[in-house]
C-alpha cells in the first residue's frame, strides 16, 4: 500500500484545517490520476472526467480538475489508489472508488456516495459460452495473480497465463484459449468485443462510488443526482462512449471473505 499507518495518522491530524467547506466555493474540485484510461488521462479526458462535468453542471459549480501525478496501474483490479489529496482537501471528491474496502485505511475520514455503476471481469469473445459456475471444456486466458486467475483455479477450470490484456486477446485469436477474462474497463483499450450476456459472480465484480471527506456538504446533493433518471441515462451513454461495458450497480459484489474463500 502507498500509505503507511504513520503517514495516515499525520494526515488525519492535519485534515481538520486543510480546506474550506465545499459550500464556500463555486468550484467543484475533482482529483484524477493523470494516467488511468479510459476513466481519466491528462490531455485526453475520460469517463470520470465526463461524470465530474455532469455533476459540476447540475450542482451549479465550475469543474476544476486536479491532476494527480501517477503511473499507470499495473494491478488491474487494484484498490490502492491515492486518496491522500482528497483527505487533505486538495479536491472535493474522487470518482470510481471500488467500495468501502478501498478507503478503509483512512479510518472513517472518508465516506462514499451511493454506487452509480458496476465493473468486473468480462468474457471474450462476444460469442463465448463460458460461465465460471458451470462446466467448461476448454482453456481460459487470464492475467496471472488476479482475482480472476484465482477464481478459475478454484473452479478447476483450465487457464492460460498471460502477462497482458493484449496477450489474452492474442491467445483467443490464435486458438490457444477458447475464452478470455478481461477487466471490464480495459476492454476500452482493446480491439475485442465481450459477451454482454456473461454475468460475473460477485467475487469478480465491484460497485463504483464517489468518495468525499466525511465533513463534506456535497454527499447528499450528489446522492440525489445519482438517484435521478437523468444521471443514470448520462452514465450509460458515457460508458458506451468510452468503450466500458454498461453495468449498473450490482446487488452483491466482491468482499474480502470471497477472496479468502478461493
Amino acid at each position: 500500500m502507498r500509505t503507511a499507518a504513520g503517514a495516515v495518522a499525520m494526515l488525519l491530524a492535519a485534515c481538520g484545517q486543510a480546506a474550506a467547506p465545499a459550500s464556500e466555493s463555486a468550484e467543484l474540485r475533482v482529483c484524477f490520476p493523470e494516467v488511468d484510461p479510459p476513466r481519466s488521462e491528462r490531455g485526453g479526458g475520460g469517463f470520470d472526467v465526463d461524470v465530474a462535468g455532469y455533476l459540476a453542471r447540475h450542482l451549479g459549480r465550475r469543474l476544476l480538475v486536479v491532476w494527480l501525478p501517477e503511473e499507470a496501474q499495473t494491478d488491474i483490479e487494484s484498490t490502492d489508489a491515492d486518496y491522500r489529496p482528497l483527505l487533505m482537501g486538495q479536491c472535493d471528491l474522487q470518482l470510481s472508488v471500488p467500495g468501502a474496502e478501498a478507503i478503509k485505511r483512512y479510518r472513517g475520514w472518508l465516506v462514499l456516495s451511493e454506487p452509480y455503476y458496476g465493473v468486473g471481469f468480462e468474457v471474450i469473445p462476444a460469442d463465448s459460452p463460458f460461465e465460471l459456475d458451470g462446466p467448461f471444456d476448454g482453456t481460459v486466458a487470464v492475467r496471472a495473480n488476479t482475482v480472476a486467475h484465482l477464481a478459475l483455479n478454484a473452479a478447476k477450470i483450465g487457464w492460460s497465463q498471460q502477462s497482458s490484456n493484449a496477450g489474452i486477446v492474442r491467445a483467443v485469436a490464435e486458438g490457444a484459449a477458447v475464452a478470455g477474462l478481461v477487466w471490464g474497463p480495459d476492454l476500452a483499450l482493446l480491439d475485442s468485443d465481450h459477451n454482454p450476456d456473461f454475468q460475473a459472480p460477485p467475487v469478480l465484480r465491484w460497485n463504483l462510488h464517489a468518495a468525499f471527506r466525511k465533513d463534506s456538504q456535497l454527499v447528499d446533493e450528489v446522492n440525489r443526482l445519482i438517484a435521478s433518471a437523468g444521471f443514470r441515462a448520462y452514465v450509460g451513454t458515457s460508458l458506451v462512449k468510452h468503450g466500458i461495458p454498461v453495468r449498473g450497480p450490482f446487488a452483491s459484489v466482491h468482499t474480502p471473505a470471497d477472496l479468502l474463500a478461493l
